[in-house]
């Protein structure tokens, strides 16, 4: 029988010993001290061990644990050296088709990297990592490697759960960026607009209506004389390069006057690419929304950018136009 099969059978039979020691004997097992391995319950992949989301608003506390599985015991104290592992970030991106950014250092803080498994038990006191909420910069997921570097006495580390890969995320209960001022906007270029006044609304349709200051008007992709469907896409020329964090985007409402969202049209999914020259993108968000007058968007990392292009990929209820009647960014 391999160690791998016998991990879950001596995690068991680990507890039970706990529990006024009712196992006598080595279970009958040839050299029972072959299946003595310490490991991480956080390298598991279960959610709940690996993975940790807070409000930005606070700093927080994320705790590694060290764990020993075993028929016979040690007969001592064991200690379990950790440490942060960075360089596993790209192997572990390649392995999973992921995209985590490993964990910035000023993100976190980690006071003592040992744990120590008293004797007679089967879990460490925990590794606390501190994290620092206002070194986040967005609302992505960071990956941080944890491994075991040293166990003392010399006993052997699992193979399968000597590393956790902790994947920590922040979110934002309220907006704490300001506004980008509008005054220098003007709209760059775009995929199609509406260009017959509508009568009444002389603006309606219009691109330059998505950053006019009037959320009653809209830039509406064409409507009377062609049909073209998504992808529709607008570009914004901001005047200057700005540190942006998300976006604002408000639909077309029913009525024109009103915050009620017009039931098709308005943006569902879409994509936000930047570019300091209008000519080199890069795509810092994909969003799906509900059918709110106003979505509120974060981006993943903070980017820095003069030019900004917002893609429309699919609308509500799947109309062939896009509408939207006011773009902030902040």
């Amino acid at each position: 029988m391999n160690h791998t099969k016998y991990l879950a059978l001596l995690a068991g039979c680990s507890f039970v010993a706990a529990c006024e020691n009712p196992v006598d004997g080595d279970l009958n097992v040839d050299n029972p001290d072959a299946y003595t391995l310490v490991y991480t319950v956080n390298a598991v992949e279960n959610d709940s061990k690996s993975t940790l989301t807070f409000p930005l608003e606070r700093d927080t506390v994320f705790s590694v644990y060290a764990n020993l599985s075993c028929i016979r015991d040690p007969g001592s104290d064991i200690t379990v050296e950790f440490r942060t592992a960075a360089e596993l970030v790209d192997a572990y991106n390649e392995e999973k088709q992921t995209s985590y950014a490993a964990m910035p250092e000023a993100c976190y803080t980690i006071d003592d990297t040992r744990a120590v498994i008293p004797n007679g038990k089967y879990i460490s006191s925990p590794v606390t990592i501190r994290l620092n909420s206002a070194a986040f910069d967005g609302v992505g997921t960071f990956l941080l490697p944890i491994t075991i570097e040293r166990v003392t006495p010399d006993l052997p580390v699992s193979p399968t759960l000597g590393t956790a890969y902790l994947r920590i995320n922040g979110t934002y209960t309220t907006n704490p960026f300001r506004s980008i001022d509008r005054s220098g906007w003007s709209v760059e270029a775009f995929s199609t607009e509406e260009p017959e006044a509508q009568t009444g609304y002389d603006d309606n349709g219009k691109a330059f209506s998505a950053i006019d200051d009037a959320p009653c008007t809209y830039w509406g992709t064409q409507w009377r004389n062609a049909k073209p469907g998504p992808p529709h896409w607008i570009t914004i020329d901001m005047g200057k390069s700005e540190e942006l964090h998300g976006f604002t985007i408000r639909g077309r409402a029913d009525p024109f006057t009103s915050d009620t969202p017009k039931a098709s049209g308005n943006p569902r999914i879409f994509n936000v690419d930047v570019s300091d020259d209008n000519a080199s993108w890069t795509r810092v968000g994909t969003f799906t929304v509900e059918n709110r007058i106003e979505n509120e968007v974060y981006l993943d990392h903070k980017a820095t950018a003069r030019y900004f292009r917002i893609t429309v990929t699919a609308t509500q209820a799947d109309m062939y136009q896009t509408c939207i009647a006011d773009i902030k960014a902040f």
